[in-house]
């Protein structure tokens, strides 16, 4: 037997492979149940292949493996069995007897509570479950008895095939309607399971949906919960941090008090479902009671899991991706009362993002700030009001004035409210940010996990102790003819005029200076980034974490001529240059009248308007290049093409040589008059001109226009009603506002003509 993919398949295939079965597996991205896995004897293989179904019998699916898998067809092709893993756990727990819990939310806490709770009443259950404690020892184990707890999903709508001795259902909500066509059908896979059960059921009244499934049980009911009238109920609870106490209440009589070491008042729920599983398959009370609190003493994995506590800083990974889950997450973090509790969250699937957007933001209520990262697709493509733009337009039109301005705790840089484009850059803001006193949640179901390696990588290297290079701030700011501020804010280094610092902001005077900072910058590993008048940049929110250096105001504005070449350092500001020309009655670049930004950014750009670039007229470029050398760029050398001078790559340019005629200042003011008369109403507005270059044969705001962008808006960044290739922003704008903006703009091209524009601002993608 093949098992494809995945954590999810880890535990069936131990249980086949316990019960005398050969088993293999394979997945696209191996984890360390692949190693668990062949301990028992389990060959797992990384990649999908055809070549994996020699002497195969049939195949087990996760919903996570598509359809035009490689190996997932070969299987149809060979006519091979192909089973989901929800059909064959259903089977498996139907001939034991299982215990299937099942829900939106807390199902694997529950069933780890269960099958804990059982070993502590002497019974030596199965279990085959999507998270582990440490207790449990694995996603999956063996017993002596024939009962089996099982985490039973409900996302394929396989929970219906089940038809276990004892059914706990935690909860329903809506989800999963990739696969559900709407409320009536997700309920009815849940009303089927309960229909199935044999022995009893256990449902959490809190719940009105579930209160309802579970009202039509033929077998006896167990209501449990907070509310008064439930079977088996908690009172007076009392959350702190590390752990939750109550007071329970079974059918009218007191059972004493009882603390649990774990937080959470919904832990304490957690915990009434797995006494409730125990008390239906007739287990005493006072003895369930008794070793209720050994046994819901640890969370599984991602539930609330501590990943790094040092220098006052802690952050907690949580699987919550439903909104449900992300406020009770967010309320046990508050209960730990941090100085300024951060929320990290990447939304799971594009079906479940357009479903649930509006319930998303006022779950993050406790939040003192929110980072929002793309969302993981789970084999799903993109959908219009599904993507990550559309989520954090959700949460930009919720936010209130006040709250928005409203200081925090502790300090923060930037608004509350940021969208990071990867893992990479929201931990590499955290961790110059963090500070202590603070608590993040990394909260999320797909690959933001991945976030904990960067995290222990860091702690190895003496994080958060040694967040910069010893000394280099100090040999920065004692550098002549530099200014650097540390954190120094980018707003007014960008037209758009939002967002953005950088760990160290940079100006210099002259090219020594300019030397000496790219020089230092290589020797200790610090990333820098040259930027002209930002013109032509955009900076994150969530800020550069190296430097960010331009030329000090007024600086390299040399001016020199040689027959019909003129040369120019290129801190000259555009408009400015073309005054000093048309005085000089030099020709030739009245094409760039009506484009901003300085000599350096038209060149590396290769800037040009109305049929001529700046490239046509360039002899020379005087210019450092990466390792802080001088280098000469020769005409031929500099790779000028559409909006790109290749030579000039990862290069700053210093000066250059152009070609010009020479004719009389009156002739030069009527051509730039002539080109004025010809440029977009840009005046006033705080913009960067066009976003995105222009795909060959066709116009980038052509296919803007067509996919409907223009008069788009995001928080405080809009689209102009006169061009769809051009982003403005108003005084409420901030930078992921023009960073939504931007990625809506992409996406609904790549989703309308199957184009992936390019950006011609820096600093987006």
């Amino acid at each position: 037997m093949q098992g494809i993919c995945g954590v999810g398949m880890a535990g069936v295939a131990y249980l086949l492979a316990r019960r005398g079965w050969s088993v293999s597996g394979c997945d696209a991205h191996l984890n360390a149940w692949a190693d668990w896995l062949r301990t028992y004897g389990v060959c797992v293989e990384q990649g999908h292949d055809p070549a994996h179904l020699t002497n195969v019998d049939c195949v087990i699916v996760t919903p996570a493996v598509p359809a035009s898998d490689p190996e997932l067809l070969a299987a149809h092709e060979r006519g091979l069995p192909v089973f989901r893993r929800g059909e064959v756990l259903a089977k498996l727990v139907s001939d034991a007897r299982g215990i299937a819990v099942c829900g939106a939310h807390g199902k694997t806490t529950t069933s780890c509570f269960t099958a804990r709770l059982l070993q502590e009443l002497g019974a030596v259950p199965e279990w085959c479950i999507g998270g582990t404690t440490p207790r449990l020892g694995g996603v999956a184990g063996c017993g002596n008895s024939d009962l089996l707890v099982a985490e039973a999903d409900e996302s394929d709508g396989t929970l219906a095939q089940y038809a276990p001795a004892v059914t706990v259902l935690t909860g329903i909500d809506l989800d999963h309607l990739e696969h559900f066509d709407g409320e009536t059908a997700l309920t009815a896979c849940f009303a089927s399971v309960v229909a199935r059960t044999r022995e009893g059921v256990a449902v959490c009244c809190d719940n009105a949906r579930a209160d309802q499934v579970g009202a039509a049980a033929t077998v006896p009911l167990l209501r449990y919960g907070l509310a008064a009238d439930a079977d088996l109920c908690a009172t007076d609870v009392r959350v702190e941090a590390g752990r939750v106490t109550f007071d329970v209440t079974w059918r009218g009589v007191s059972q004493g008090h009882i603390a649990l070491g774990v937080a959470g008042q919904h832990n304490a729920v957690n915990a009434l479902g797995a006494a409730a599983a125990a008390l239906l398959l007739g287990h005493a009370p006072e003895a369930v009671f008794a070793a209720l609190p050994r046994a819901c003493d640890e969370l599984p994995g991602r539930r609330y899991e501590c990943v790094a506590d040092v220098q006052g800083i802690r952050i907690i990974a949580d699987y919550a991706h439903h909104p449900a889950e992300l406020k009770a997450a967010l309320a046990m973090a508050r209960e730990e009362r941090p100085a300024r509790l951060v929320a990290l969250f990447q939304p799971h699937r594009y079906t479940r993002t357009l479903a649930l957007g509006p319930e998303f933001p006022p779950a993050f209520a406790e939040a003192d700030e929110v980072i929002l990262l793309p969302v993981y697709a789970a084999s799903e493509t993109p959908l219009d009001g599904g993507c990550i733009e559309d989520l954090y337009a959700h949460f930009r039109h919720s936010d209130s004035p006040q709250h928005a301005d409203t200081a925090v705790s502790a300090p923060r840089i930037g608004p509350r409210l940021k969208l990071a484009r990867t893992l990479e850059e929201a931990w590499a803001y955290l961790r110059l940010t963090l500070a202590s006193g603070d608590l993040v949640v990394i909260a999320g179901a797909g690959d933001v996990i991945g976030m904990v390696d960067l995290i222990r990588a860091d702690l190895a290297r003496g994080w958060p102790a040694h967040r910069d290079p010893e000394g280099f701030e100090a040999a920065l700011r004692a550098l002549p003819g530099v200014e650097a501020v540390p954190f120094g804010a980018l707003t007014h280094w960008s037209y758009y005029q939002v967002g953005g610092w950088a760990r160290w902001r940079v100006e210099v005077v002259d090219e020594a200076a300019l030397t000496a900072v790219v020089r230092l910058c290589n020797a200790h590993g610090v990333n820098w980034r040259f930027v002209g008048a930002g013109a032509n940049s955009w900076f994150s929110d969530l800020g550069e974490a190296g430097c960010v250096v331009r030329f000090a105001p007024g600086a390299f504005r040399g001016f020199d001529v040689h027959g019909d070449e003129v040369t120019a350092e290129c801190g000259w500001m555009g408009p400015a240059l073309l005054d000093r020309l048309e005085r000089e009655g030099f020709s030739g670049l009245e094409c760039l009248d009506s484009v901003p930004g300085t000599l350096g950014g038209w060149l590396a750009m290769n800037a040009g308007a109305h049929g001529g670039e700046i490239g046509a007229r360039v002899a020379w470029i005087r210019c450092l290049n990466p390792v802080g050398e001088i280098a000469i760029l020769d005409a031929i050398d500099c790779g000028f093409g559409y909006r790109r001078c290749d030579g000039l790559a990862g290069c700053v340019a210093l000066a250059c040589g152009l070609r010009l005629e020479r004719t009389t200042p009156e002739q030069v003011a009527t051509l730039r008059k002539a080109v004025r008369a010809k440029r977009m109403p840009l005046s006033g507005l705080r913009c960067a001109g066009s976003v995105f270059k222009n795909p060959e044969g066709t116009a980038a705001g052509r296919m803007l226009d067509a996919a409907g962008c223009k008069g788009m808006r995001i928080g405080g960044a809009y689209v102009t009603d006169f061009h769809a290739n051009i982003v403005a922003t108003d005084r409420t704008a901030t930078a992921s506002d023009v960073l939504a903006v931007v990625m809506r703009m992409r996406g609904r091209v790549v989703r309308h003509n199957d184009v992936r524009l390019t950006a011609e601002v820096s600093g987006f993608f």
